[in-house]
């Protein structure tokens, strides 16, 4: 008879209940950690993801995660390489490791959008929690500290083409989130 292995100590960290999960909101990005990395050992991570009309979430970026969006209410614009698609509720999209890629929520759009990112292998739940500690929320009166913001990305293996906002926000009249 072969031994099983054994469950990590806390079992709390393998459900996630109802509104539970660490906020690791990005101005009017905001996300919830719902399933930490730890708790795959490092193989995948989960979050919950909202964001305001009219706003793009980041720059251009990528990573070498995978990432699965799942969009559960309203609508996105998903851009992966250089094409640009709807994703209304409802809609998957597959970001392969290493494909520059963003979303936003449309001008025309009245609500939030609200999806799912999963993440494997993991991390990249700890790239957002580590990026909100260097960016105030939009009331702050001071902006984001991007050295510290290019900082984190390039320490969790983020990639990220800041000059792509430029044109993001003339092209498609957004804000940056």
């Amino acid at each position: 008879m072969t031994e099983r292995s054994s469950l990590p100590p806390s079992p709390d960290a393998l459900f996630a209940p109802p509104g539970v999960g660490r906020p690791a909101s990005i101005r009017r990005f905001h996300s919830i950690v719902r399933v930490a990395s730890a708790a795959s050992g490092g193989s995948a991570a989960v979050l919950e993801h909202s964001l305001e009309p009219g706003c793009v979430a980041m720059p251009l970026h990528r990573h070498t995660a995978t990432e699965v969006l799942h969009v559960l209410a309203g609508a996105l614009t998903v851009q992966v390489g250089n094409e640009v698609r709807p994703a209304p509720a409802g809609t998957s999209i597959v970001v392969p490791s290493g494909i520059w890629h963003t979303f936003w929520v449309g001008l025309d759009e009245t609500r939030p959008a609200r999806f799912l990112a999963v993440v494997a292998p993991g991390g990249m739940d700890e790239y957002y929690q580590d990026v909100a500690t260097h960016i105030p929320p939009p009331d702050a009166g001071r902006g984001p500290n991007i050295d510290a913001v290019l900082e984190a990305s390039a320490h969790h293996g983020v990639e990220v083409d800041m000059l792509s906002l430029y044109d993001l926000i003339e092209r498609h009249g957004l804000a940056l989130a």
